[in-house]
């Protein structure tokens, strides 16, 4: 058998209980392909055509009597609860069969608000699964799975029915049958298709079709009785005016007929490659070329290839981004570092020429009594020295101000040093009188204070004596001289020590009082310890 091969971007199989049809094409250009026969010769010619064909994706549209459609009422939940829930309810309706699918339609006005849903699935997958098989074994990309009666929700939007409160869609299929399909806004509800056979007329069949479905839709409530159904019937060209004679008017099924070649002229699609053709094929031109096809039944087993070539797609479409963003960035990263390659070597040969020109200067120095390095530890030494500079002046004027904040202190004696603090405990030199340490070689001798200043680990340390006047008693003097020290101890790098307090508060401590003209006399002593903060 010759292969009708085309350069296709994607490809339609529509499977009815007769053959298996392949349309190939694509938005623009869409022809019927091949013809394979529900049977096992049918199904070896098209194992045969998939290894002769291209390698482009497919959906499976499914044309059968075996579909089931259950509109229940779930409560209306979260995103995740919400498909656990599905998840749940079509394995209880549709147990024998993994193509099954639930559409959300709409949640309900009144009551609770439940969510409407759509349960429906292919009863008989024993159909699907030998072409299912053919196309796996191929890797051929299978992008979804979908029905008739679903598309017929798109075929009724595309056609603007979707104002209509209650729609039966008929369509006249010469393989197939009749199919019904009934909406309510847009929203599939249930779908039916019956074989035409008998002697009766078309318009016979149809009227007693129609009025069979009416009674069923009341029986189940979904039409009330005093509501018209509008009744839209898709036929080949130039049976609208033999169809219209013959149907009896009825103020409860008003028809509507609609020509092929009229329907394809509204949709805006080429004449000549919707001549002759039935209304699902121009439902299917008219959804690729709007990009509604969509995949309603076909598990992730079953789309494994195509999420395979998606993820690679996405990997190399990434991949280039990628490098379109890296590669200018790189091309400036390798500019800068030629320029700054250049730059060094000009930085390079300046320093060259300064040192020549420093160690001609080096030469035309005089020549110092000492080496520069001494000269510059010196230096060093010198600032380090006068960073550390602690005069008595400063630290008596910082008590100063403590003392005017509390006027009741009296001072007697103030006594103070210059500490080297060593980490473990201090080595007090006397400010007046500073030790002096043992020359060296003929030196001069060097004050004992001075490592510690050139480490900088100096600081000032004072004994203040003096009493508190008037006193009022122990307590208050106590009192007092607590708020001297903390009035102290708010200058920075202040630490204070009580030496001795008014009242000695320790366990072995005995009490004491002088007495002089009956004033007690509440004297203390506290140590002063003082270090720059820089």
């Amino acid at each position: 058998m010759p292969f009708f091969k085309l350069n296709t971007s994607v490809r339609i199989l529509l499977l009815t209980s007769q053959a298996l049809h392949v349309f190939a094409g694509d938005k623009d250009h869409f022809v019927a392909e091949e013809r394979f026969a529900a049977e096992e010769q049918g199904l070896a010619a098209f194992d045969c055509y998939l290894a002769a064909s291209p390698d482009s994706p497919v959906y499976f549209v499914v044309d059968l009597s075996e579909e089931d459609f259950r509109v229940e009422s779930i409560a209306h939940v979260g995103r995740n609860d919400r498909k656990v829930l599905l998840e749940r309810k079509l394995l209880q309706f549709f147990r024998g069969s993994e193509y099954r699918s639930a559409r959300l339609q709409e949640r309900e006005e009144g009551g609770r608000r439940d969510d409407r849903v759509l349960f429906s699935a292919l009863t008989n997958p024993d159909l699907l699964a030998p072409w299912i098989a053919g196309l796996l074994r191929q890797k051929i990309r299978i992008k979804g799975i979908v029905s008739v009666p679903l598309l017929m929700e798109l075929f009724a939007d595309f056609l603007q029915f979707g104002r209509l409160p209650h729609l039966l869609l008929v369509n006249l299929e010469e393989q197939v049958g009749m199919r019904q399909t009934y909406l309510q806004k847009s929203r599939l509800k249930f779908s039916r298709i019956m074989a035409m056979v008998g002697s009766d007329s078309l318009a016979e069949i149809l009227l007693a079709e129609c009025r069979h479905t009416r009674q069923y839709l009341e029986r189940l409530k979904l039409l009330p009785h005093d509501q018209p159904l509008q009744v839209h019937v898709c036929v080949a060209d130039g049976m609208a005016g033999v169809l219209n004679r013959e149907l009896a008017a009825s103020p409860l099924l008003q028809f509507h007929l609609h020509e092929t070649g009229m329907i394809g002229a509204e949709l805006g699609i080429d004449p000549l490659t919707s001549e002759g053709q039935s209304p699902v094929f121009l439902c299917l031109l008219q959804a690729l070329r709007t990009n509604k096809l969509f995949n309603a039944y076909a598990p992730p087993p079953v789309t494994r290839y195509h999420r395979l070539r998606q993820i690679r797609q996405g990997l190399i479409v990434g991949t280039s981004l990628l490098a379109a963003l890296i590669l200018p960035a790189g091309g400036m990263l390798v500019h800068e570092g030629l320029a700054m390659i250049t730059a060094r070597g000009l930085l390079e040969q300046e320093t060259l020429r300064f040192r020549g020109r420093l160690e001609e200067l080096r030469q035309t120095f005089p020549q110092t009594p000492i080496p520069a390095a001494a000269m510059r530890a010196i230096v060093e030494a010198a600032d380090r020295i006068r960073a550390q500079e602690i005069m008595p002046v400063r630290a008596m004027v910082m008590v100063s101000r403590a003392m005017a904040l509390c006027p009741d202190i009296h001072l007697k004696r103030f006594e103070w040093q210059l500490s080297v603090l060593t980490g473990i405990g201090e080595v007090a030199v006397s400010s007046a009188a500073p030790p002096m340490a043992a020359g060296i070689g003929g030196q001069a001798p060097v004050p004992a204070v001075l490592p510690g200043l050139l480490e900088g680990k100096t600081g000032g340390v004072a004994t203040v004596n003096g009493m508190v006047f008037p006193s009022g008693g122990y307590g208050n003097a106590q009192q007092s001289v607590n708020q001297f020290i903390a009035a102290l101890e708010r200058i920075p790098g202040m630490k204070v020590t009580p030496l001795s307090m008014p009242t000695d508060t320790k366990p072995n401590a005995t009490v004491k009082a002088k007495l002089d003209d009956s004033v007690i006399l509440a004297e203390f002593s506290l140590k002063l310890e003082y270090q720059v903060v820089r």
